[in-house]
């Protein structure tokens, strides 16, 4: 039976659901605005601002797995292009995901266990700083809750209407994120029990053939035409798991060792609590029938199978990233949140605020960004405005970034770029393929050097031409640095005017 709540215990829950919520725009929105677009972003943003065809190239050529995404962000950001605009675009479809996790939690569990598991999602570290990143991730979530939400409809209510947007859902699902695929793998797996008869099993045989089909081109584009952005990674061990575990859990790894601790050992005694609770509720374990145990069952899998067929597959090709399981980690949260509101019940707000207070200070002391934030670069290169000055970058990536910043500021000065204007024809030269000398040089008074994360070949290519900016622009000093980039300027002007504080 369904627990319901008192008037006075409903507002402590909503209180407490409006602290979560200003926890997630305060660590998640305020910090990426604050700190700006880092190297993934800022690809996004450089790539929907294409015409048409140049963005439907760069998809066959470089990220066919997130074209949806692509699509739908451009579309977006021809009525709203700015930094806000793109990382609200995201928080939309996070909070869209969380409105269609939510409801199948508070028809089969009430209202206490619904509110808990918004509120532990919302303070999360990692998924409040995915609810707005300008990538794909928070997109994969939407559609990762609504396959999720049809099929509860589906296999619990034996609403058989839903099969069509099951279907749909995984068509556009699989081309939001390739990983995508194992959760429907899953759901697909555990609606076969609840299968009544021929019918059933043509509506499911049915929604999945259209699923796979439409994945294919993805699963090919993967396997055959890999584009080196997964050369980073190594292959897993288990320290990787429990490493996963902790950021699962809300632990971020810069965050002290009891609230780390702490975190992983609430999250997962409340997730035990809950199955034992669930098993024995009727006097033994029964699955057939009990909505509130296949619920249960459908979260766990969701959250533990992908992780345990990625971590097989990257034995042989690594492929194991966190952020990769973004739109199953709010899955272990909803198990956490079932076994905590059925341990305490009406007591269950106490145990929730403690997991409020560990968590934002988790996502306090999260400062593993992805440092390489862009904002105070440009912010730095808007105040040096000046006739007669270039901007030599060494990769794509900044230049990338700081056009996204020019593009939109008010105070930019459209510094001339070096060795080359981006255009998508060069986007993905290597060093060796730039050009031998720089042109133009002795037209700059001032050429500023933005450098960050250079590879051996790109710092070989940029010894060449230190050579010929300092023989012509003058010698290069430190400007400018942040935890990854830095720029120099390289001038005759006085040293003191040089310098100036970022």
């Amino acid at each position: 039976m369904i627990p319901k709540i008192s008037a006075p215990e409903r507002n402590l829950w909503f209180v407490a659901l409006i602290v979560s919520v200003g926890l997630c725009l305060f660590y998640g929105l305020r910090y990426s605005l604050s700190e700006g677009v880092w190297f993934d972003e800022a690809l996004t943003t450089y790539f929907i601002g294409l015409g048409w065809a140049d963005l439907f190239h760069f998809i066959a050529r470089y990220e066919a797995n997130m074209a949806l995404y692509y699509v739908v962000l451009k579309i977006w950001s021809m009525a709203a292009g700015s930094e806000f605009a793109l990382r609200f675009f995201s928080l939309l479809c996070y909070a869209g995901a969380l409105w269609l996790m939510f409801l199948p939690v508070n028809k089969h569990f009430g209202v206490r266990a619904a509110f808990t598991f918004l509120i532990l999602i919302l303070c999360h570290f990692y998924l409040t700083r995915y609810s707005v990143e300008i990538r794909g991730y928070a997109f994969a979530l939407l559609f990762m809750a609504l396959m999720w939400f049809c099929w509860t409809r589906i296999v619990l209510d034996g609403e058989r209407k839903y099969w069509l947007w099951y279907a749909l859902a995984g068509l556009f699902a699989v081309h939001t994120h390739f990983y995508i695929a194992l959760g429907i793998f899953c759901l697909g797996l555990m609606a076969l029990p609840a299968l009544k008869n021929r019918g059933d099993f043509g509506r499911w045989l049915g929604a999945h053939s259209v699923i796979g089909l439409s994945f294919l081109p993805i699963l090919a584009f993967v396997v055959f035409k890999e584009s080196g952005q997964l050369a980073w990674l190594t292959a897993p061990d288990l320290k990787s798991l429990i490493y996963l575990g902790f950021d699962y859990s809300g632990a971020a790894p810069e965050a002290s060792d009891p609230v780390r601790f702490g975190l992983l050992l609430a999250v997962g005694t409340f997730v035990l609590i809950g199955l034992v609770r669930l098993s024995y509720s009727g006097g033994g374990i029964k699955v057939r029938g009990n909505s509130q145990f296949q619920l249960w069952i459908s979260a766990l899998v969701i959250a533990v199978v992908p992780v345990g067929i990625v971590f097989l597959v990257s034995q042989f090709e690594p492929v194991f990233s966190t952020r990769f399981f973004t739109p199953f980690m709010p899955f272990y949260l909803m198990l956490a949140a079932i076994g905590a509101t059925l341990a305490f019940r009406t007591w269950a707000l106490a145990p929730v605020a403690l997991s409020m207070l560990l968590l934002a200070l988790s996502a306090h002391a999260y400062a593993h960004r992805e440092p390489n934030r862009w904002a105070g670069a440009f912010g730095f290169l808007a105040d040096q405005c000046g006739k007669d000055q270039a901007v030599l970058y060494m990769n794509p990536r900044g230049q990338a970034a700081i056009d996204f910043y020019e593009k939109h500021s008010y105070t930019g000065c459209d510094l001339d770029p070096l060795p080359f204007e981006l255009v998508p024809e060069n986007y993905f030269k290597e060093p060796d393929e730039y050009p031998d000398h720089l042109e133009r040089l002795n037209q700059y008074r001032t050429v500023w050097l933005v450098m960050t994360h250079l590879s051996n070949p790109e710092r070989d290519k940029l010894d060449r031409y230190l050579e010929q900016v300092e023989s012509t622009a003058g010698p290069c000093e430190p400007a400018y640095s942040n935890v990854a980039v830095e720029i120099h300027r390289c001038s005759q002007v006085d040293k003191q005017e040089a310098t100036k504080a970022p």
